[in-house]
Order: structure tokens, then C-alpha cells, then sequence
């Protein structure tokens, strides 16, 4: 047995390595807007040093119009070349990371707190339900946090410029950690400003600078802003309307009034409110109001059991521990739902991942905890069955009936329907796709390989969205690339069409019209209906 537990952890990272492996190119059963887009973007700059839009090694990439951060776009590049543009290639540097964070989960619990501690706590990272589904996809959150867990483990061995930079390089990965690592910054600077010789805080200064740098442009150019500007809580028309009504109607005067009513306070008071939601059980434990690509609606993002550890384990913490063993757990627990809760979207999971893996390094704390006292042995022995059964639950349904339930919401059948339309488009004059699942035109440029320097070139044409005042360019009544257009299907006016391909929805044609071709989700309902014009 002794021989067996010097191989604890190497067992662990192999669970999570093929727990985050297995089936990876089809469960999720199909690639989101984000993952063909980073992908997409990745292939063009494989291929011409450009992304779509034409924009020479971009710091930020333009993509829908959110904007997005650039580390994982690049981190997929090599892969993509290994791997082509695929599934595997666009997700494998997401299981990759998320490996890496089940291992700097145990040198972080070994560090703070004990061996044991260290090894029960990657382990219940390693079979999470939170972090195991963000892992799979293509998300980049995943890495800003693997990235920032190598960022606290560096600082707390005392090496700040190699921690500043990893640090650094995260707040270019997912927007959340802009938040976050400031408040990881300023805790560190506190506790290590006169422990560190004077040089290396300088060196490290420096480093953070470089990094900030390009941010700091960013935000006064608005480009940084676009996300927020789409999902911050001042977006919610009906939200801020409800708080601004109560203005005339409070007994301060109109200076007053203001005061009390303003866009500040109302971030402050619903982001307060929103915070504490993200505390509840209702979103640790099960939610049916939780996004199906993030986790499974019902089901939580913590197991029962692991919750109970959980609660053991803070308070083992603030009884035993001190220094930076109490500080972090509650530092990142707090800071970290502060992103999705100056969001109007309420329990997101993705936007909260900043928050592992210090839940289940308080859930260990319980464990081992509870293995020591002998009296509670029969609390440990059921404990140990009723956390086996929970994970066994999950793993079935998240490999078994995940895929087949919740197809739909991961845009299932774009791949089998444009494989199939390019393979034909000879055969037509123009083709029409509808807009009703958002974007189209990024998932026909990815799964049909696209030559990024034609893509570009039709981009740039396209850049009328912006000045017309649209976030995103779907929002266009319509846009054409090539042969292609994107568009809303009539059709009593598009049929009769020769030599024309329209693909739609279901209702997007009569009953009885014949199909080119019919892609169904794996629930027997249509997805895609590829109908000639005749």
C-alpha cells in the first residue's frame, strides 16, 4: 500500500489527462462561436501573420466585435499546425491547461497546508464538474486560471519576476483575471515588499508594466470596453429602468436624489446582490438557470458531499491557519465572483472559474480533517461512498447523455451540413444561409478551411457594421462573402430560385419541400435543411 501512495498523484494526472482527452473532438458535441473563432483566427495567423480581418499579429482580436484577448488565439497556432483545423487542434491546449491546474493544485495544497491536503484537493479538481467541463472546450478562462494558480505558486517561493510575468501574460487571456490579479498583486507586494531585494521588485514592476501597457491603450481607445458594453449591468434596459424610476420619487431633492440613484450605485448595489447570489447553494449545489455549455442544468457545479467538506473544511481553516494558508482561499472565493457579478448574466460558471480550485482545497481540508479523528470513522466511510457515487453520476451523465441532451446549444450539426455544402457548392449560383443561429459565417470559413487571404480581403468590405452603429456584424440585414450570403430565409419568395442553395432552419420552409439535405440532433429533431431553389 505504501508503494501504491508513492504514485498518488501520477495516477491523478493521468485520470484528469483522460478524463479531459476522452472523445474531446466530439463531447461537447459540437464547436461554440467562440472555439471556431479563436480557431479560425489561429488558422489565418498560421497562414498569413493576419487575422481575419486582415490585422497584422493583433493584440486584440477584433472576432464578433467583443474583442477578444489574445493568448489562447495564439497558444492554438502550433497546435492547429500539428493537428489541423479541427476539433482536437482547437481544444487540446484547453485539456492541456486544465491538466496543469489539477497539478499546481497539489504544490499549491502541499505548499499551504500538508501532502495530503495537496493530493485529495487535485483530485477533486481532476473529477470537478466546475472545472472538468470548462476544461474540454475551448475556453480560454481555463487558462487565465492555470496561468494565475503558476502565478501564486511562484510568489509564494519567492520568485516575483518569473511570477509577474506568467501573471502578466494572464491578464491577456481572459478578461476576469483584470480583476483578479490586481487584488493578487497587491496582496503579494504587502507580504513579500521587504522580504524581495530591491532589484527584482523593480525587474518585476517593469514586467507588469509591459503587459499593462497594451491594456491601458486599449481602454482609452474603448476597445477593452466592448465586452463590458455588451454584458455589463448597465446593458440591462429593464434592471436599470426599475432602479432609475425611484429617482423623482425620493425625499433628498434633485442633488440628493442623484446621489442616491446613479449608475455607481446601482453597479454597487446589484453587483453586491449578485455577488452573494453566486455564495447561495442554489447556484453551487443545482440551477436549471445555469448555462448548459458551462454545466449541466440541475446538477450544480460542486457535488453534495464535497459541499459538506467544504463547510468542514472553512472552518478547520479559520480555527488552524493563518497567514497566506487563511488569506488565499478567502481572498480568491471573494474577489473571484466579483467579474460575473458586475454582469447581468446571474450564475455564470465561466465568468466565476477564477474561483477554483480553492473550494475543493477547503473541501480536503475536511477530509483529512476527518480521517484524523478516529471517533468519525463512520462519517468518513460514508462519506468516502456517497462522494464515489456523485462523481460516478456525473462522469455517466456527462459522457453518456450530456451529448445526446444538450446538442443544441452547442451549435451540433454545422459541421456534417457545411462539410456537405461545400463539397456541392459547384453546383450553384449563390448560396443563402440564415443568420438564425447567429454568425454563420465564421463556422462555413472554419469547417470549410477557407483561404485566409481571400476571407480577409472579403472582411474588410464588411467593416460597414461598425460605422453603422452594430455590435456585431449579423446584425447586418444581410452581408455577402463570395457566393455566399447570409441572410433571414423567405421562403414563398426564395423558391423558384434556379440553381440556388438556401440553408435553414425548419421553419424556414414549407413542410413538404424536398431536401438537398436534412442534418437532426441526435434527438431526432431537424437542425439543418438544405433545400434547392427550383
Amino acid at each position: 500500500m505504501d508503494k501504491i501512495k508513492k504514485y498518488y498523484l501520477h495516477l491523478i494526472i493521468i485520470f484528469a489527462l483522460a478524463l479531459r482527452l476522452f472523445n474531446l473532438s466530439t463531447n461537447p458535441p459540437g464547436l461554440n462561436w467562440d472555439e471556431v473563432s479563436m480557431g479560425y483566427s489561429a488558422y489565418s495567423i498560421l497562414e498569413t501573420g493576419r487575422d481575419e480581418w486582415g490585422v497584422q499579429f493583433p493584440i486584440l482580436f477584433r472576432s464578433y466585435g467583443e474583442w477578444k484577448s489574445p493568448v489562447y488565439i495564439y497558444l492554438v497556432v502550433p497546435f492547429i499546425k500539428a493537428f489541423g483545423l479541427n476539433a482536437w487542434g482547437v481544444r487540446l491546449p484547453a485539456a492541456i491547461f486544465g491538466v496543469l491546474a489539477v497539478y499546481l493544485t497539489y504544490l499549491l495544497g502541499k505548499r499551504l497546508y500538508s501532502k495530503e491536503v495537496g493530493l485529495w484537493a487535485s483530485f477533486l479538481l481532476a473529477v470537478s464538474p466546475w472545472h472538468l467541463m470548462l476544461s474540454r472546450p475551448a475556453f480560454e478562462a481555463g487558462v487565465a486560471l492555470t496561468l494565475i494558480l503558476a502565478g501564486i505558486y511562484l510568489f509564494l517561493q519567492k520568485k516575483p519576476i518569473v511570477a509577474s510575468l506568467i501573471l502578466g501574460l494572464s491578464l491577456h487571456t481572459y478578461h476576469s483575471a483584470k480583476i483578479v490579479v490586481p487584488f493578487i498583486l497587491l496582496y503579494f507586494g504587502y507580504i513579500l515588499f521587504r522580504k524581495i531585494e530591491l532589484k527584482k521588485i523593480i525587474i518585476s514592476v517593469l514586467i507588469l508594466g509591459i503587459f499593462v501597457y497594451p491594456i491601458a491603450v486599449d481602454f482609452v481607445t474603448g476597445r477593452s470596453q466592448k465586452r463590458f458594453a455588451q454584458v455589463g449591468l448597465t446593458t440591462d434596459a429593464e434592471l436599470t429602468e426599475r432602479f432609475f424610476k425611484y429617482r423623482n420619487t425620493f425625499p433628498l431633492g434633485e442633488l440628493g436624489n442623484k446621489l442616491v440613484f446613479n449608475k455607481y450605485t446601482f453597479i454597487l448595489s446589484k453587483g453586491f446582490s449578485n455577488w452573494t447570489s453566486y455564495l447561495s447553494p442554489h447556484f453551487l449545489l443545482g440551477s436549471e438557470s445555469i448555462r448548459a455549455q458551462h454545466s449541466i442544468p440541475f446538477r450544480g457545479v460542486l457535488y453534495i458531499t464535497e459541499f459538506g467538506l467544504m463547510c468542514y473544511g472553512l472552518i478547520i481553516l479559520t480555527k488552524k491557519y493563518r497567514g497566506s494558508s487563511l488569506v488565499l482561499p478567502l481572498l480568491f472565493i471573494g474577489v473571484g465572483f466579483i467579474p460575473p457579478a458586475l454582469t447581468k448574466d446571474i450564475y455564470h460558471v465561466l465568468r466565476s472559474i477564477l474561483t477554483l480550485p480553492w473550494w475543493q482545497i477547503l473541501a480536503a481540508i475536511g477530509l483529512v480533517q476527518l480521517q484524523k479523528n478516529s471517533k468519525l470513522s463512520y462519517l468518513l466511510t460514508s462519506t468516502y461512498y456517497l462522494l464515489g457515487i456523485e462523481i460516478l453520476v456525473f462522469l455517466f451523465l456527462y459522457f453518456s447523455w450530456y451529448p445526446k441532451a444538450f446538442a443544441r446549444d452547442w451549435q451540433y450539426g454545422s459541421q456534417e451540413m457545411i462539410s456537405w455544402v461545400t463539397s456541392h457548392e459547384d453546383k450553384y449560383k449563390h448560396i443563402y444561409v440564415t443568420k438564425s443561429y447567429g454568425e454563420p459565417q465564421l463556422f462555413f470559413a472554419f469547417y470549410g478551411k477557407w483561404d485566409p487571404t481571400k476571407y480577409q480581403e472579403e472582411n474588410k468590405k464588411l467593416l460597414e457594421y461598425e460605422s453603422l452603429g452594430y455590435p456585431w456584424l449579423d446584425q447586418l440585414p444581410e452581408y455577402t462573402i463570395g457566393k455566399y450570403t447570409f441572410r433571414d430565409i423567405n421562403w414563398p419568395k426564395d423558391n423558384g430560385q434556379n440553381e440556388r442553395l438556401f440553408i435553414g432552419k425548419a421553419d424556414d420552409f414549407w413542410g413538404d419541400t424536398p431536401r438537398a439535405l436534412e442534418v437532426k440532433f441526435p434527438d431526432g429533431t431537424t437542425a439543418y435543411i438544405a433545400a434547392e431553389g427550383k
